[in-house]
């Protein structure tokens, strides 16, 4: 099953209208209530990653899966005016987005500058960009980042404070903790956010 399509944007418009499509598909897919509510936060996390892109966004959203398998999906065109952002933050005593701070912020700004280029993604997002790949023909994306490959490469590395500092952001996160995985994509001039749960 596919949901309709949402037109959502930053200042808010839509963001009901996506969670309500979120519950409709909870609801048509018989999730439980524990089931349905998890779908619930998740479509929130995703509205409040909106809420938190800097400038004009236009996106839209959908929820797809079968049975107890769930993708809720966002998607935008690469059309975000970098000059635009930087004039945004300018008036920020530090000249930075601070929302991008632990886990969520650091994924909004990955998919805030996939949304401008690849090398811009990389310079803003610091070490989060570590678990970006160029060329996945397996999901059909020119470039990636995922969540399941950032576990796996932590699960690897020696403690550190870097690496405890990671795993803190994970923990704290309603997605990290819920989500079985998370990607964004970049394909034709396109830039998808993926949360992916399974209640199988």
């Amino acid at each position: 099953m596919k949901t309709n399509v949402i037109s959502v944007k930053n200042t808010g418009r839509g963001i009901n209208a996506a969670l309500a499509e979120a519950e409709r598909f909870a609801e048509y897919q018989h999730l439980d209530r524990k089931e349905a509510l998890r779908v619930r936060l998740l479509a929130e996390e995703m509205m409040g990653l909106i809420k938190g892109i800097v400038g004009d966004f236009y996106g839209e959203f959908w929820v797809e899966g079968e049975g107890k398998d769930v993708s809720l999906c966002l998607e935008a065109d690469c059309k975000v005016d970098y000059d635009q952002r930087e004039q945004f933050l300018s008036v920020s005593s530090s000249g930075k987005n601070e929302a991008l701070r632990g886990f969520m912020g650091k994924l909004t700004g990955i998919f805030e500058y996939c949304l401008m280029s690849y090398d811009a993604s990389i310079q803003y997002c610091g070490d989060y960009s570590d678990y970006m790949y160029d060329n996945v023909p397996s999901f059909g994306y020119e470039r990636m980042w995922s969540l399941a490959a950032m576990r796996e490469n932590l699960g690897t590395v020696p403690d550190s404070e870097d690496a405890r500092e990671k795993w803190d952001e994970l923990e704290k996160s309603i997605v990290a903790s819920l989500a079985d995985e998370v990607l964004v994509g970049v394909k034709s001039h396109k830039v998808r956010l993926i949360i992916k749960k399974s209640f199988a």
